[in-house]
């Protein structure tokens, strides 16, 4: 069998180093010097694809880093932060002020009362009770920490207009309160559950504005 002049020093190195009877096999060398062969590319290929893949990642890291250190040293950050502390102040006014948290229920129910009172409306009762303010996904974050939620429960005779009027003076309020629920129970004697909620600061006193009356 005539060997290729390529794998002739491979073939002269194992006839010197390798038993006679695994050289006798001419066939079998070449067999051995093609898996060399193709293992080494083998090897050459992957190392080359790694490399690549390699100076990819890094050519996007580079660009990535670039475009940080664009909005690090930019003007970007800065109006952020001041666009973000505008929106807190105006959120915070819209808070429930009180000393404290008993003020605070005292100055929601009479609000509530006022209300009713001023279309002609008389609440049976009104309950108030606090709890966590939370998130959409019903957990508190740290930055609802000092924050609760203040909700009363209010029971009274079904009027149509009362109530319609009661919405409206909620919606257009300068402080955040929340419609939670809105049952009537239809009957002889019809009456109106409402769950309405406003927000407190407890972490410090609020001194401001109160709700319009």
């Amino acid at each position: 069998m005539n060997i290729p002049s390529t794998l002739a020093p491979v073939v002269d190195y194992l006839r010197r180093h390798v038993s006679q009877e695994l050289v006798s096999n001419e066939r079998l060398i070449v067999l051995l010097c093609a898996t060399g062969i193709l293992v080494l590319l083998s090897s050459i290929y992957g190392f080359w694809s790694l490399t690549t893949q390699m100076s990819g990642q890094l050519t996007a890291s580079k660009a990535g880093l670039a475009r940080l250190q664009a909005e690090v040293t930019g003007d970007a950050w800065p109006k952020r932060v001041e666009t973000t502390q505008v929106l807190k102040s105006e959120l915070s006014v819209r808070l429930w002020d009180a000393a404290t948290p008993g003020l605070a229920e005292a100055g929601f129910e009479t609000w509530l009362r006022t209300r009713f009172s001023k279309y002609g409306g008389v609440p049976q009762q009104i309950q108030i009770t606090r709890s966590p303010a939370a998130g959409r996904d019903g957990q508190t974050t740290p930055t609802l920490a000092d924050l609760q939620r203040m909700t009363a429960k209010v029971i009274g005779p079904f009027d149509q207009t009362v109530i319609v009027q009661i919405l409206a003076d909620i919606a257009e309020a300068d402080k955040l309160i929340v419609v939670d629920r809105v049952i009537v129970r239809a009957g002889l004697n019809s009456r109106i559950e409402m769950d309405i909620s406003t927000f407190i600061r407890t972490g410090e006193s609020n001194v401001g504005a109160k709700a319009k009356p």
